[in-house]
């Protein structure tokens, strides 16, 4: 009889540690929906914004802001904030077009990724310590975000 209570407790356990990995949280912004990295938590959100946090030192802003209708106008929103300008690239992040701007600021390196959303570019900033190295492909958290944005 033991035995059998037993065995249904281990059961039990077993599903609800399974159930506790199963998926990722999903988030929208405006009429975007997209997959928050792991390891990463909402700070703030908005109908246009979302920030998120993985440490002090570790954040990503997502934003759809009306005043930025391409990259150019990213990069000059940007410098106007006291971004310094570090160099760019354009490519494909599961078929969409994304062009990255690297910027400097305050010891921190803030990359921004410019996707197009409908009328609207969708922006995703990356801000790290300028000691790090950025992270690339699958090693960049903002790569999920990129990829499950529709």
């Amino acid at each position: 009889m033991n035995f059998n209570k037993i065995v249904l407790v281990v059961a039990i356990v077993l599903v609800v540690l399974g159930m506790g990995i199963v998926v990722a949280e999903d988030i929208s912004i405006g009429d975007y929906e997209f997959t928050i990295p792991d390891g990463f938590q909402v700070v703030n959100s908005t109908d246009n914004v979302v920030f998120l946090s993985q440490d002090d030192d570790h954040a990503i802003g997502v934003m759809i802001p009306e005043a930025v209708k391409d990259s150019e106008d990213a990069k000059t929103y940007l410098e106007s904030q006291g971004y310094t300008f570090i160099g760019e690239e354009t490519y494909n992040a599961d078929g969409k077009e994304v062009q990255q701007q690297n910027y400097e600021s305050d010891g921190y390196t803030i990359m921004a990724y410019i996707i197009p959303a409908g009328e609207d570019q969708c922006v995703v900033t990356y801000t790290i310590p300028s000691s790090e190295t950025p992270p690339e492909g699958a090693d960049n958290p903002v790569t999920t975000i990129l990829n499950s944005i529709n």
